[in-house]
């Protein structure tokens, strides 16, 4: 029966949109490794939009209109795109941690969904949202690069263990009651990992 149940969480809309956040907060987070290796973080001076549109301007009089809004910072497509990119995924997964928190409501009779971890993560995509804007309004700050770099690794750590959850229930575990059970191990080695991510390498 228990294998019974499994399979039928497997299935769930829940669990199928939790697992494809997961693999979307990784494409972001790469995406903005990718975005700082090429020095993009700055490719487009406005936020949530690029020099005003909705994408890196390509036509002749929408260049010649950015360059004259910023002209401390003219178009430069080969830098704009990457960070419009990143910005195009780490949206949807905004958008997709909010239909998962909907779905989580809708359905909180039901018990199938931690509302506080998926209401938990939609705050900090909230919050991850606005220091990407910090990143490019306080020309990427250090400090703020550091705490967004945090918060994209929370989130992507979060969600898997939303789908996690999803894919155990309705069974019951006392993961966290078993101090050496493999999700608090889990845990406590990405507690270890996140602060010398932070910490930065030693010289």
């Amino acid at each position: 029966m228990n294998n019974s149940m499994t399979s039928n969480s497997r299935t769930s809309l829940s669990y199928k949109l939790s697992f494809l956040a997961v693999i979307l907060a990784y494409t972001v987070i790469l995406l903005g490794a990718y975005t700082r290796l090429v020095d993009a973080g700055l490719g487009c001076p406005d936020w949530p939009g690029c020099y005003g549109f909705l994408s890196v301007p390509d036509e002749s009089h929408e260049i010649a209109a950015a360059n004259e809004a910023y002209p401390h910072a003219p178009v430069e497509a080969d830098k704009a795109w990457p960070e419009m990119i990143h910005r195009y995924f780490a949206g949807s997964l905004g958008v997709l941690v909010a239909v998962l928190a909907l779905i989580g409501f809708i359905n909180r009779n039901k018990g199938e969904q931690p509302l506080a971890l998926t209401f938990g993560l939609l705050g900090i995509i909230i919050f991850q949202a606005a220091l990407g804007m910090w990143t490019v309004t306080l020309l990427v700050k250090p400090a703020v690069v550091t705490a967004h770099l945090l918060g994209g690794m929370a989130t992507l750590a979060l969600l898997w263990l939303l789908s996690l959850q999803l894919m155990q229930r309705p069974r019951q575990h006392d993961h966290w009651r078993r101090v050496g059970s493999p999700l608090v191990l889990s845990v406590i080695g990405l507690v270890i990992l996140v602060a010398q991510i932070t910490l930065g390498p030693g010289r």
